[in-house]
């Protein structure tokens, strides 16, 4: 939070860091309401996790990496976010009344996610853009010109956007998957978008 561009970028941080928690505190809750001590001990599975813990990371390895500065953020955001709205449709057509009320709220917060990621990054590039051209530097390259100028090098938004997208296409799986199958025949997951 201290190096929070403004504080616009600061509340976001800290709504984006709050929703995801309600989203957390939402799966434990109907997996204590509605899937006994099984559901109870899945459910401190959860809440022990942490990312990047080597004694108790998260399940995906995208959420294990870290998450150091502002463009990682937007670019999680941006990137990886997006997988979590294709998740959070599927479950929002759930045989399964609960968990479907239970995510279709998420998608809203979801969408707000995505937009300080994109946002951010636009914001980003912009700035870079706009400082090098008040300044004349042409060459997009000249990392030590363009750094002087207080904003972050073309090439390593690149780098960090193709990082994150890299790591975020992971998290959708393959094209054939059997655990989507056997979720959405178990009538747990429908297809996105799809009534």
């Amino acid at each position: 939070g201290k190096t929070a561009p403004s504080l616009y970028d600061l509340r976001n941080l800290f709504q984006v860091n709050v929703e995801e928690g309600r989203h957390l505190w939402a799966m434990v809750h109907l997996l204590h309401q509605y899937f006994g001590k099984d559901g109870r001990e899945e459910a401190e599975d959860l809440l022990h996790r942490r990312s990047g813990n080597p004694d108790s990371p998260r399940i995906l390895s995208t959420f294990n990496k870290p998450c150091e500065d502002w463009l990682s953020f937007f670019c999680f955001t941006m990137f990886t976010d997006r997988d979590g709205k294709y998740q959070l449709a599927a479950l929002a057509e759930s045989g399964f009344t609960p968990l479907a009320r239970a995510t279709r709220f998420m998608l809203t917060e979801e969408a707000h996610h995505l937009f300080v990621g994109e946002t951010g990054v636009g914001r980003a590039i912009e700035r870079t853009c706009q400082a090098m051209k008040e300044a004349g530097v042409e060459d997009p390259y000249d990392i030590a010109a363009v750094r002087k100028l207080g904003v972050i090098d073309l090439p390593t938004m690149q780098k960090k956007a193709n990082l994150h997208f890299t790591l975020s296409l992971d998290l959708f799986g393959s094209e054939v998957s059997t655990n989507a199958a056997n979720y959405y025949n178990c009538g747990l997951k429908g297809r996105f978008q799809e009534t």
